[in-house]
Order: structure tokens, then sequence, then C-alpha cells
């Protein structure tokens, strides 16, 4: 069995470490495909590591091999981050499991996430465009026809964090590759490296 796993590692630390390990310790798979980002990061800012270097540090971690997520696809959105890496992965026709981690807890409801973006209901549509034409952005446009869609105000709190948004856009992605691969979430702990501000404004648009 074979787990994949998407990355920065821009260093390893010891939150990948724990993740890395956690994945492991649930899936009980023999082996790790880490796809990780090369000389430029999500945001379109140059590497603090060099790719050859973190892709050391994830061998010395445990990870089995390595594949380089192509610029393409590492400077640009959530979910052309996520498609690029879920693509890859896809395509080996060898992994099994994909693991991310999450500040929420329940794979089920960013699957919900996931499925009203992926499938685009006709209220979905009909929101959104109504949001739209009051002059409202598309971020902001459909994050409101997706509350509106979901009705819950619990996921108004899920859509705000910046692991959740990015796990959202992993399970759309499986969902339009139809991949067998099979999401496992790894509840993160502690706080992101980035701020919940750009994340947010991020979530529906681009990466700065």
């Amino acid at each position: 069995m074979v787990l994949g796993i998407v990355a920065e590692y821009n260093p390893f630390h010891n939150g990948h470490l724990y993740h890395l390990l956690k994945s492991k310790e649930i899936t009980k798979d023999d082996y790790t495909i880490a796809v990780i980002s090369g000389n430029f990061t999500q945001r379109g800012e140059p590497s603090l590591v060099d790719k050859w270097t973190k892709a050391e540090m994830a061998i010395d971690n445990g990870i089995d091999l390595v594949l380089e997520l192509p610029t393409l696809y590492s400077v640009s959105s959530a979910e052309n981050f996520a498609d690029g890496a879920v693509k890859i992965l896809n395509s080996l026709k060898i992994v099994d499991h994909i693991s991310f981690g999450a500040e929420c807890s329940e794979l089920n409801k960013l699957n919900i996430i996931a499925n009203v973006l992926y499938n685009e209901p006709k209220e979905f549509k009909n929101t959104l465009s109504e949001e739209l034409n009051k002059g409202n952005s598309f971020a902001r446009a459909r994050e409101i026809a997706l509350l509106k869609y979901l009705d819950d105000s619990s996921f108004k709190s899920i859509i705000s964090e910046p692991n959740n948004i990015l796990g959202i856009e992993y399970l759309k992605a499986l969902k339009k590759h139809r991949s067998k691969i099979s999401p496992v979430l790894v509840k993160r702990k502690g706080s992101g490296h980035l701020t919940r501000r750009l994340y947010r404004n991020n979530f529906f648009c681009y990466i700065h």
C-alpha cells in the first residue's frame, strides 16, 4: 500500500514529521510518496530551501520517493496547487491514500463543501450570479453562495481556515480526476505559519 503526501517542506519541521508519522499510523501503508514544490512556494516567493535539499530532508525523515510539483502548479492558487498534485499522484496508479492536515477534524464536512464546489448545483450557481451582480468580488460572492446553499453556520468557521481550504481542494481534485485514491485527514496541532486573512482572501481566487 502506498501513501501520498503533498507538501512544501520549506523547510521540513516537526509539524511535517508529525503529519508524516500520523499518516503512516492511520493508513498502515508500506511506502510513502511526497509531491513537493520546487524552488518557489505557493505564494510565488523563492523557497528558503532549494528543491534538492527539500528532497534530501524528506528522504531522511521517512519518505520513500520525492516528486517535484511543477512550478506552474506550485505558485498557483490553492485549487491549481491541489489539482496538480492530485493529478501526479493519480497518474502513478499505485497510490492508495492521500493524507493532508486540516484544522477541522471532520472529513465528512470538508467533503460536503467539496461536493458543492465540484457539482455546482443550480441554487448555488444562481446565488453566485446574484452576488456577483451586486458587485461582490468572485471570492466573496462564492463564499456567500456556498454558505447560503449549505444553510449551516458551522461551515463558516471551516472555510476561514487555510488548511481546511487546501484540504477541500484536494477532495475536489480527487472527484475531478475520478480518482480511487482515498483521502485521509490528520487534524493539525498549533497555528499555521501564514495569516488566516491571507488564505481567506485566496480561498476562491488566487494566492498572492
